[in-house]
């Protein structure tokens, strides 16, 4: 009988004899079904959170209700509550951005060419026009902030983060002459944040403070106080 010329080996597939075997016992890749859920969970919360805070901006912290920012969302209420406990805790989650804004603010003012007085008086100018654009919320995320930060026995929250950046600015005055010596540089800055933790205070407690005037008039205050000292 006159041979086909195809040997066994050659019948073979050239993976090897094994080869459907091996793909049989292999046990199915498991997709990462749970990373993608918590992906759209946290698209969804963070979703839900911008757009508390739009109608938080718009129509103020009071006049929005749950309904209101589940319609906005394009959601039913209850995933609402899937996410935040109450409206109040998107509020409480805001407060993080204050103290975030004003320590760029300030790393804004020391990344610039100017005097420390020039800087001080950039950083009041820039809060008072920042908060201007948002009264409302801002004040509302400010005083959540504070009340918060009282009851952990805190104080001036929303100052604590620019402390340092602003002593740096005082140190940076006293090695150009611009800034008296005869006191530390963390004691003046302290100084500094308090003039206009003052005006603050007094926009908190009424509403109808001017408070972009009263930081400026703070920060020409305290730039006066701390020019260097006649000999």
């Amino acid at each position: 009988m006159r041979s086909s010329g195809i040997t066994s080996s050659e019948m073979m597939p050239p993976e090897g004899p094994h080869r459907a075997a091996d793909e049989f016992r292999s046990p199915p890749v498991k997709k990462n079904t749970t990373g993608r859920r918590e992906a759209r969970k946290t698209a969804l919360r963070e979703k839900i959170y911008e757009t508390a805070r739009e109608l938080f901006l718009t129509h103020g912290f009071e006049a929005t209700t749950i309904a209101q920012i589940a319609e906005a969302a394009d959601i039913a209420p209850a995933t609402f509550f899937n996410h935040f406990t109450n409206k109040s805790a998107v509020l409480h989650e805001m407060t993080g951005e204050i103290a975030e804004h004003l320590q760029a603010l300030v790393n804004q003012e020391l990344e610039r060419p100017a005097s420390a007085q020039e800087r001080i008086r950039g950083f009041a100018d820039a809060v008072g026009n920042d908060i201007a654009s948002a009264e409302g919320l801002a004040r509302d995320v400010l005083l959540e902030l504070v009340r918060t930060q009282i009851r952990q026995h805190q104080v001036a929250p929303h100052l604590a983060s620019v402390y340092e950046p602003f002593a740096r600015i005082v140190r940076e005055g006293q090695a150009a002459g611009e800034v008296r010596t005869d006191f530390d540089a963390r004691f003046l800055a302290e100084m500094v944040l308090g003039a206009l933790n003052v005006a603050f205070n007094r926009w908190m407690e009424d509403a109808e403070f001017p408070l972009q005037n009263g930081l400026l008039q703070a920060a020409d205050f305290i730039c006066q106080a701390i020019e260097p000292r006649a000999q």
